[in-house]
């Protein structure tokens, strides 16, 4: 079977006939085609086989140490998540910490703190700041910014809300 293949082979490799390529739709001479029987390649084929092979083996080895550094990355980034959420929580009780902790209301979301200034040591609030804890690169997120606005617009009020007994 082996030798019938290998004569057809040649016989089409030394014929005039044209293939045409399934992915560009270019016609060529089947003597370019490299044809082979099962894994009975070329020399031009083989060493085009192994080439392909190579690079195969290359591209996994890249996938693999792609998918240890996703990983890593994700255990990195959790470790800075839970680090700046542990961070959030005490950040009233550091010393560079620029208000009095006890003038501090934890809310914890969308905003960390709200601040009544002079609450403690006064008797009396002189001034309220609405403040958020980052650590590393943490930027405000799209609530926070919207509340930031808010802020600034000035469009915050007070209200008393009574219960019916």
């Amino acid at each position: 079977m082996k030798n019938k293949a290998n004569e057809i082979i040649k016989q089409i490799v030394n014929s005039d006939l044209l293939i045409e390529c399934p992915r560009c739709g270019e016609n060529f001479k089947a003597q370019k085609a490299w044809l082979f029987y099962l894994d009975d390649f070329t020399n031009d084929a083989k060493e085009k086989y192994n080439e392909l092979k190579n690079q195969i083996k290359e591209r996994e080895l890249e996938i693999k140490e792609a998918k240890k550094n996703i990983k890593k990355k994700s255990e990195k980034a959790t470790e800075t998540i839970n680090i700046g959420f542990i961070s959030e929580r005490l950040a009233s009780v550091l010393q560079d910490f620029k208000f009095d902790h006890n003038d501090c209301r934890s809310l914890g979301e969308p905003i960390d703190y709200i601040i009544f200034e002079g609450l403690n040591k006064k008797g009396y609030v002189t001034k309220m700041f609405f403040v958020d804890i980052k650590t590393g690169k943490a930027r405000l997120n799209k609530n926070q910014k919207n509340i930031k606005e808010i802020i600034q617009k000035k469009k915050v009020e007070f209200d008393v809300y009574g219960l019916k007994k």
